[in-house]
């Protein structure tokens, strides 16, 4: 009795899988296979796929497939049901990392050495170590260099980190999606404007094309006028970014609650809108919400948290300037700062909502409209760049490299880094 009792123990959980399939409610086909789906991240699909297969009596694969998709997406299967597979699947053959994929995904510690490197760099990226993430993702691309999800980690790690060219050299030949759109916001952010809109025409995404013509020379308004023809609120977005940089007016037609849209209520003269910008989060509406009502006590203090930005200190003092208030902090602010690591920085932004539309003073603009001195102060970051300067070109790379790998923040430098651009220099740039 002892015996059978033990043997009993020892099998386990009972294979929920006729029950669950029994549950499944039916689903309309879809045409791309489920593996694929699930290497692409196609979540949708890959569910559905699964889901069909399991319910007319899958394999251990398709089981497993649909444990991993629903670890990654939480809408695709009932927790309690996963909870169920998982707990029937441990141990099982085969079936490590689709219930390590669950487990992790349900907040349990995984042990990543008995995962297939896909699944550790799944898990990786549900903790906080980047590092950790990167390394998996290279250890993916070890066994298959196309792998999509592997690649589009790296492009984005390096596109956070201001390694642009590096950016656009990875994974050539993967063309999903996500990594044609990261490839071309690469190419973008590094100024190489033509590059960047064929890139996103190729990818499909002929508004994000059209954004980069009409914010980068008014030459090109027909261009980007021809890939807005679109009656949604995105295109009513961008035609209304269009019209604030033209000085024409602002449609607030098919505008949707976005706080872009916020913005551009407000820049139409829409005094409920410039209300609400205070309570819209981001810096854009901070500075814009300074720029219409004049009060400028949270940009203040933006700007002495971050006294080295470009778009504050000039937001600052074009503010002060057109509303003829006292010029003396913005000037004070200007002249305290290092000039190079001003023009480091750059002026990081969201074609979404673009600075040139909220903040319209350049440099030069500025010099005319106010009595702008040099900017005279001197800090690490500028310190650092001018002794770069005086290296050899091999040697000037290199610190240049250590000086990005130590301040990412510095969008300005990460363009120079690839196209030696030169930007909207500050007063005293040296």
């Amino acid at each position: 009795m002892l015996a059978l009792l033990f043997l009993a123990c020892s099998r386990g959980p009972a294979d929920p899988r006729p029950a669950i399939a029994a549950a499944l409610p039916e689903t309309r086909a879809v045409r791309l296979a489920p593996e694929e789906a699930l290497r692409t991240g196609r979540s949708f699909e890959a569910c559905v796929g699964f889901k069909q297969r399991v319910r007319t009596g899958g394999t251990d694969a398709d089981w497993q497939g649909l444990l991993t998709i629903a670890a990654r997406d939480p809408n695709c299967l009932d927790a309690a049901l996963g909870d169920e597979l998982a707990a029937w699947a441990h141990d099982r053959a085969g079936w490590a990392d689709a219930v390590g994929e669950w487990e992790a995904s349900r907040g349990l510690y995984v042990d990543p050495t008995k995962l297939s490197p896909p699944a550790r760099l799944r898990i990786a990226l549900r903790g906080t170590d980047q590092g950790e993430a990167v390394a998996a993702a290279a250890a993916v691309l070890a066994v298959d260099v196309t792998d999509p999800f592997a690649c589009a980690v790296l492009l984005r790690d390096r596109i956070d980190r201001g390694e642009l060219q590096a950016a656009i050299d990875t994974c050539p030949t993967v063309s999903t999606a996500d990594a044609a759109r990261m490839r071309a916001e690469a190419l973008d952010e590094a100024g190489r404007t033509a590059e960047a809109v064929a890139a996103y025409d190729a990818a499909g995404l002929t508004l994000h094309a059209a954004a980069v013509l009409y914010q980068t020379d008014a030459d090109h308004d027909e261009e980007a006028l021809a890939r807005m023809d679109e009656d949604v609120p995105p295109v009513a977005i961008h035609r209304g970014w269009l019209a604030a940089l033209r000085h024409t007016p602002i449609s607030v037609e098919g505008l949707d609650d976005t706080p872009e849209a916020t913005m551009l209520r407000a820049l139409a003269g829409v005094p409920s809108a410039v209300k609400a910008l205070s309570d819209e989060p981001g810096l854009e509406p901070l500075v814009l919400h300074a720029r219409l009502t004049g009060d400028l006590t949270k940009l203040d203090a933006e700007l002495a948290k971050a006294p080295t930005s470009d778009v504050l200190l000039r937001a600052e003092l074009g503010i002060r300037a057109t509303r003829k208030l006292d010029l003396a902090p913005a000037l004070a602010a200007v002249a305290a700062a290092d000039p190079d690591h001003v023009k480091l920085g750059g002026t990081p932004g969201r074609r979404e909502a673009p600075w040139t539309a909220l903040v319209p003073w350049s440099w030069s603009d500025l010099g005319a409209l106010t009595p702008l001195s040099t900017m005279a102060g001197k800090d690490p970051v500028g310190e650092a760049w001018r002794a770069a300067a005086q290296l050899p070109e091999k040697d000037r790379e290199t610190a240049l490299s250590a000086l990005q790998a130590d301040h990412p923040e510095l969008r300005g430098l990460a363009r120079i880094r690839v196209e030696s651009a030169r930007l909207d220099a500050p007063p005293g740039e040296r």
